[in-house]
C-alpha cells in the first residue's frame, strides 16, 4: 500500500476502521516526507517546479482525507477533484481548467487558448511592453545614427568603428541580462505583496540594492577588462594598424559609461519587475534625446574625423550616465533602494562583498545572470565573428556588414514587448498552472508574428536608401535582403520566447542552448570557409547566422512541447 501511494496510485483499505485510519496515516506521513524533500531539492527548472506541485498537491489531498477519517462502514471517505478545480478556478484559471485537466488532457489534445487571454496579453503589452521596447531601442538607435553620422565623415572610418560596435554590443548584451534577472526576482517577490504602494519589505529592498551594486562592480569589470585586453582584440577582430590609436580613444570614452550602464539596466529591472514600466521609460527617453543631440551637434563633416570619432563616444558615455543617476534618484525616493542596505552589520568591504554574492545565489540571481551572460556571449561571438571576417573582406563589406547588424539588431529587439511580458506575468502565475499554460502558448503565437511582419520591414528597409546613400553598400545590401529579411524573423521569434523560458526560472536551458548552438555555427562557419576559401563572401557569413536563429526557434518549439506536456499530464511529469 505504501507503494502505491508513493507513486500516486492511491491506497484502497478492504476493512477495519482503526487499522485502516492507522495505515492511511501512516502512508500520508511518508508520502508527505518525499514531497517535502522533492520541494527541498527543488531547481529552477520549469519541469521540476511542476513535478513538486503535483506532489505536494497530492500529499495535501490525502492528508484531507485522512483528517475525515472512515465511513461507518469502514471505508475511505474519498477526496474528490473539485477543491482542487476551485482552487484553480480562484487562481483565474475558470475557462480552461475542463481543458487542462479534464477530457482534452485525457485525450492527449491541449486546451484552447481563450480569446480573453489574448486580450488580456494586449493590454500588458501596451502598458508593459510598448514601455520596454522604447527602453530597449534607446541604444540600438542611437547607434545606428551614430552609424550614419560617422559614414558622412568617410567610410573608411565607419569601417574602423563596426569592431568596437560589435564589441561593445557584446558588453551590452552582459549588461542588458542585469534587467532582465533583476525583474523576474522582484516581480516574482512583489507578486507576495500585489499592493505596490505598500511599504517595501526590508528583504525586498536589500535584494535590489545588492543587485544595483553587484551590476555597477561588473559594468566597470568590463570596462577594465576591455582596456587590459584592448591589443589581442585588435588582433583577433583585424583591426587596421592606422586606426588603432582612434578606436583606443573611443574605447576608453565608452568604457568610462559601462559601470552607470550596468547598475540603470539594474534598476530598469527594479521598476519593471514592480509593474512600473513608464518611469524607465521617461529616463531613456530624455538619455536618448541628450545623446542624439550631441551626435548631430558634433558628428559632421565639417569637423576632423579623429573628433567626430571621440565625440560619438562622448555622447553614448552621458546618456548613459543621465539614465543612471535619473533611475537611482527615484528608486532611492521610493525606499527602493538603499546603500546601507548593502553593508548594513558587515565589519569590512570584503564581508559586505561576500555577503552580496551570498544573498544573490539565495535569491537565484547569480546563477541565472551566469547563464543569461553565457547566452549573451555564445550569441555575441557569433556577431563578432561575422563583423572581423566582414572587415577582412574590405571596406565595402565591413561598412555593409556595420550598416546591417545595426539594423538586425534595432529590429530584433522590437521584440522586447513580448520578452518584457514573458518575463514579467508568467513569474506571477506560476501558481495556477493553467494560466502559465495558455499565456506561454499565446505569447509564443504573439512572437511569430512578430517575427513575419518584421521580417517584411527588414526586406523593405534593406532594398531602400535610407540605411546608406552610398552606391556599393546599397548594392550589396539589395542583393542580401532576402537573407537578412529571413534572419531577423527568426531571430525576432526567437529572443520574444526567451522571455517566457526565463521567466519561469528556464535561463539555464537558454545559456545551455546557446553554448551549443554557437559551436554548431563555428563548424558551419569553418565548413564555408573550407568549401569556398577565397571566395568566401558577406553571403555565406549571414546565411550560418541564419541557420544559428533557425535551429533557437526550432529548439523553442521544443522546450514548449515538453513543458505543455509536463503540465497536460501531470502524472507522468510527477513519475519522470
Amino acid at each position: 500500500m505504501l507503494a502505491r501511494v508513493g507513486v500516486g496510485v492511491g491506497a484502497r483499505p478492504r476493512g477495519g476502521g482503526s487499522g485502516t485510519g492507522r495505515a492511511t496515516r501512516r502512508a500520508a506521513t511518508a508520502t508527505r516526507g518525499r514531497a517535502n524533500g522533492r520541494t527541498r531539492d527543488e531547481t529552477r527548472g520549469f519541469g521540476a517546479r511542476a513535478r513538486a506541485r503535483v506532489a505536494v498537491a497530492k500529499t495535501r489531498a490525502r492528508e484531507g482525507a485522512t483528517r475525515g477519517g472512515t465511513r461507518g462502514d469502514g471505508t475511505r471517505r474519498e477526496a474528490t477533484r473539485d477543491d482542487d478545480d476551485a482552487r484553480t478556478r480562484d487562481a483565474g484559471g475558470a475557462d480552461s481548467v475542463k481543458g487542462a485537466r479534464g477530457e482534452d488532457a485525457r485525450d492527449g489534445r491541449l486546451p484552447t487558448i481563450p480569446r480573453g487571454t489574448y486580450a488580456s496579453l494586449a493590454t500588458a503589452l501596451v502598458a508593459l511592453g510598448f514601455p520596454a521596447l522604447l527602453n530597449s531601442v534607446n541604444e540600438p538607435v542611437v547607434s545606428l545614427l551614430e552609424t550614419v553620422l560617422v559614414a558622412r565623415v568617410g567610410t573608411v572610418f565607419l569601417a574602423a568603428l563596426a569592431p568596437a560596435s560589435a564589441l561593445f554590443g557584446l558588453v551590452e548584451e552582459v549588461c542588458f541580462a542585469f534587467s532582465v534577472v533583476v525583474t523576474t526576482a522582484v516581480s516574482s517577490a512583489r507578486a507576495e505583496f500585489e499592493d505596490v504602494d505598500a511599504a517595501v519589505p526590508e528583504r525586498v529592498k536589500q535584494t535590489v540594492s545588492m543587485s544595483v551594486m553587484a551590476s555597477f562592480i561588473a559594468g566597470l569589470g568590463l570596462a577594465i577588462g576591455l582596456q587590459a585586453l584592448y591589443g589581442p582584440i585588435c588582433k583577433i577582430m583585424v583591426v587596421p594598424r592606422e586606426v588603432e590609436a582612434l578606436l583606443r580613444s573611443y574605447t576608453v570614452l565608452r568604457c568610462a559609461g559601462l559601470p552607470m550602464f550596468g547598475a540603470a539596466n539594474a534598476l530598469e529591472g527594479v521598476f519593471l519587475g514592480s509593474k512600473d514600466a513608464l518611469t524607465p521609460m521617461t529616463g531613456w527617453l530624455v538619455a536618448g534625446v541628450i545623446t542624439v543631440a550631441l551626435q548631430l551637434f558634433f558628428i559632421t563633416p565639417q569637423m576632423s574625423a579623429n573628433a567626430a570619432v571621440r565625440w560619438a563616444g562622448i555622447a553614448l558615455t552621458v546618456g548613459q550616465t543621465f539614465i543612471f543617476f535619473y533611475l537611482w534618484k527615484i528608486a532611492h525616493g521610493r525606499g527602493l533602494f538603499s546603500m546601507r542596505s548593502v553593508f548594513k552589520g558587515a565589519e569590512s568591504v570584503g564581508a559586505a562583498i561576500a555577503r552580496l554574492y551570498r544573498r544573490l545565489e539565495e535569491e537565484h540571481i547569480a546563477s541565472e545572470f551566469r547563464w543569461l551572460v553565457l547566452s549573451a556571449t555564445a550569441r555575441m561571438t557569433t556577431y563578432v565573428i561575422i563583423t572581423s571576417c566582414a572587415t577582412n573582406l574590405g571596406v565595402i563589406s565591413a561598412a555593409v556588414n556595420k550598416t546591417l547588424l545595426d539594423l538586425y539588431i534595432l529590429l530584433g529587439l522590437c521584440a522586447e514587448p513580448v520578452f518584457t511580458v514573458g518575463n514579467v506575468l508568467l513569474p506571477r502565475k506560476r501558481r495556477s498552472l493553467v494560466e502559465v499554460l495558455t499565456y506561454r502558448r499565446a505569447l509564443f503565437y504573439v512572437a511569430l508574428f512578430m517575427g513575419f511582419t518584421l521580417a517584411c520591414l527588414a526586406y523593405i528597409l534593406c532594398g531602400s536608401t535610407l540605411l546608406s546613400h552610398d552606391p556599393h553598400v546599397h548594392a550589396v545590401a539589395t542583393s542580401m535582403r532576402s537573407l537578412v529579411a529571413v534572419t531577423i524573423g527568426l531571430s525576432t521569434a526567437a529572443y520574444a520566447t526567451d522571455g517566457c523560458v526565463i521567466g519561469l526560472g528556464g535561463a539555464s536551458f537558454v545559456g545551455a542552448a546557446q553554448m551549443i548552438n554557437t559551436s554548431i555555427f563555428v563548424l558551419v562557419f569553418i565548413a564555408f570557409r573550407t568549401i569556398y576559401g577565397a571566395a568566401t563572401s558577406l553571403q555565406h557569413l549571414w546565411l550560418a547566422l541564419l541557420l544559428f536563429q533557425a535551429l533557437r526557434l526550432a529548439e523553442h518549439v521544443w522546450k514548449l512541447r515538453h513543458d505543455e506536456r509536463a503540465l497536460a499530464f501531470p502524472r507522468t511529469a510527477a513519475l519522470a
